[in-house]
This record gives C-alpha cells, structure tokens and sequence, in this order.
C-alpha cells in the first residue's frame, strides 16, 4: 500500500529548490498586485553639491550710461576728463550757446511778468468794475426815490408842506410890513407932494404893498392844482430814474461775477503761452550742458573743444561695485541656475584673485551664437578690488544642480 504523505514528500535537494523559488514567486506575485511597496516620487528640488557649469564672463559696473547731449553743437568746455568722479548732476561738458539760450529766458520770463500783469489788471479792473457798478445802483436808487416823492408831491399841491408854510409865513411878515408903512405915511400923507419926508415913507408904503402882492400870488400858485406839464415832467422823472436803476443793475450782475469770460480766457491763455516758452528757453539751455545722471566715475570722454559733440561720446559707471555678466552659458547648463545661487569667480588678468558671487538675474530671453542658444546671467560679486576694470574677462564656476530625487535614489 503506499502511503500518500511520502510518495508526495519532496527529497532534500527539491527542499532546497522550493526554499530558494517560493521567496521569488511570491514576490513576484505581489509585485504584479501592487502589493509590494515602490518609492514614491519626490519632487525635483535643486540641491547645490560640488562645482557645475562655468561660463565665461565680463566685468560691468553695478550702473553704467552711454550720455550724449541733447542738443546739436560744438563743445565750449569741457568739466569732467576720464577718470573723473562726479556727483549726480555734476556738470560733465558744455556746449556753444549759452548767451543765446540765457537771452531768450530773460525774454520769455519777460513777456510772462507781462501776461501775468495784464491778467492781474483785468482781475483788479473787474473788482473796480464792479465796486463802481453796485455805486451807480445805490445812485440810481436814490433818484428814483426822489423821484417818486416828487410825483406823489403833485398829487395834492404844487409845493411841499413846508415850502406851503414857509410861503404863509411871509404872507404875514409881508402883511404887518404894508401895516408899519402904512401908519408911517399917515404922520406925513397931508404935507406937500414934494415934501421929502413924505416921498420916503411913500415909496416904503408901495414897496412894501409890491411885496406883500407877489407873496399872495406865490401862496395862490402853490396852494392850486399842479400843471399838467408838472405832472408830466414828473411822470418821465419816474420812468426815466427806474429805467436807470434797471440798466444800473444788470450792469452790476454782469461785473460782480468777475472780467467778462473771453477777456479773462485770452489773458489766461498768454499767460500759459509766455510760462511754456519761458520753460523752452530754459530746456534750450538745459541741453547744452551734460550732467552726470548718477554718482560715478567716468570711463570715456571722447569729447574735444570745438568740435561737433556727437552720440556715445561719453561713458560712465558706477564702479564702486562690480557685476560680472556671463557671455556663453549654454541652455544644457542654464537649468536650475536661480537668482540666490552662489558662485565663484576667476578673472584672467589676475589669477590670484577669486571673488565669492551671488546671482542676481537670469535674463529669461536666449540668444544664439554660433548655433548654440545662450543665456545672460548676472552675478553680484561680494567684495571689490582695486585691481578690477570695465570688461576684464572672468569665469564662473557654478554648482552642481542636482534635484533630492537624484540624491536618495542614484
């Protein structure tokens, strides 16, 4: 009978085999399932490990300016040779043409101190205008005022109260004058005619009756209706005073409110003309002269006395720091080059000298030479040396760029 346990009992070497191929099928399998478990991605980070690319480079000066005046003309003078440190706005050279230019402010600030005084007058003459236009109103008002009394004054007698009372009052004063002479003559009416005495106190007698008569008239007139010629010539008083005050006022709101418009816009408007050409005049002779646009050193001046200033003549920079501007960084090493990154460089004509740099900019756009697309960075260099010049040639090494990917699975 055979026992079904040993017929299927593995022998000691096929032990052996089943040992050594379980572990690999299983693993196998569980690969296949996913089971097993992968390293899992992690991102490209750049890390910085030993000495990358390098690139040749230039020295530049952390500012710089190609100047040019912007006038045309012959250079007068000039203030700032090579090699001189300006200021900013320290005056680097002059051109012919001072005189002209310095003519025509002093004309032009003239003509503006004219503008600007026919503008004030206008503005003074509107307020004095204006002062005698409410004047003529409280004239006119007052007339009419008269006026109208006058008119009312007819409505009644020809004269006014008191001027009635004070014709009465003659009446009386007339009246006891006549009485007086009147007595007087009869002391001396029976001498002769051509008595002396009796001529004077006749002749008193007749004046003094002359008087009282002309007095009873003048009491009789004014104590009668007005004339209708009174009433007419009052009436047109009236009219005309009202229609006064009217044109009075209208005047008045015309110039309280200021110069009438269009004057007031033309004197404005040469005013303005006058400043803007007095700001020509000065720009004019602003641009014969060359001033420093920042703190620098000049680094050429190629102008010369009497000669025709022409562009790129002068240079400056500020050299008080120093960039180096790489030339030939080629795409397959710009990758992971970033503004931060440390670097070190070299310089050819000073082999002794390396200088620790940071990147300051990548400039985003390439450019090809020789059929290999270039990059510009520049590079901050963190001390200076006295030894360094405008486009010295210079290397930059730059670190590996290698991601933490690369770093946990080589």
């Amino acid at each position: 009978m055979i026992n079904f346990r040993e017929a299927t009992r593995p022998s000691s070497i096929n032990s052996r085999i089943y040992t050594c191929l379980i572990p690999l099928v299983l693993s196998g399998l569980l690969t296949g399932c996913g089971i097993l478990s992968q390293a899992t991605p992690t991102p490209q980070t750049p890390m910085q490990t030993g000495a990358g690319a390098a690139a040749e480079a230039r020295v530049i000066p952390i500012r710089s300016s190609m100047l040019s005046f912007a006038a045309t003309g012959k250079v007068e003078s000039i203030e700032a040779v090579e090699g001189a440190a300006v200021k900013k706005g320290d005056p680097i050279a002059r051109l012919n043409g001072a005189e002209q230019a310095t003519a025509a402010i002093t004309a032009a600030e003239l003509q503006v101190t004219s503008a600007q005084k026919a503008l004030d007058d206008l503005n003074e003459k509107a307020k004095l205008a204006a002062a005698d236009a409410e004047m003529a109103v409280a004239i006119a008002a007052q007339e009419l005022k008269d006026a109208k009394e006058h008119r009312d004054d007819l409505n009644y007698k020809r004269v006014n109260q008191y001027m009635l009372e004070g014709i009465q009052a003659q009446l009386i004063v007339a009246e006891q004058a006549v009485d007086d002479a009147e007595t007087a003559f009869s002391y001396v009416q029976d001498r002769p005619e051509d008595d002396a005495d009796r001529a004077k106190a006749l002749a008193y007698l007749s004046q003094a009756r002359l008087a009282r008569d002309q007095i009873k008239r003048n009491l009789e007139y004014a104590e009668g209706p007005p004339a209708a010629q009174d009433i007419a010539e009052a009436d047109a008083r009236v009219s005309k005073a009202e229609a006064a005050l009217e044109d009075a006022r209208r005047k008045y709101e015309r110039r309280k409110r200021g110069p009438d418009p269009k004057d007031l816009a033309l004197a404005e408007a040469n005013v303005k003309n006058a400043k803007a050409q007095a700001d020509s005049a000065r720009a004019a002779l602003a641009d014969l002269e060359l001033t420093a646009p920042f703190d620098g050193t000049i680094i050429v001046n190629n102008l010369e006395v009497g000669e025709l200033a022409s562009a790129g003549q002068v240079m400056i920079g500020d050299t008080s720091k120093w960039q180096v501007e790489t030339t030939d960084l080629k795409e397959v090493d710009i990758v992971g080059i970033q503004s931060g990154l440390p670097v070190k460089v070299r310089f050819d004509a000073i082999p002794d000298l390396e200088i620790t740099g940071v990147v300051n900019r990548v400039k985003g756009y390439g450019i090809t030479v020789r059929g290999d697309n270039t990059y510009v960075v520049t590079v901050d260099l963190q001390q200076s040396d006295p030894r360094l010049l405008w486009n010295m040639t210079a290397r930059v090494t730059f670190p590996v760029i290698r991601s933490t990917q690369e770093t946990k699975n080589p």
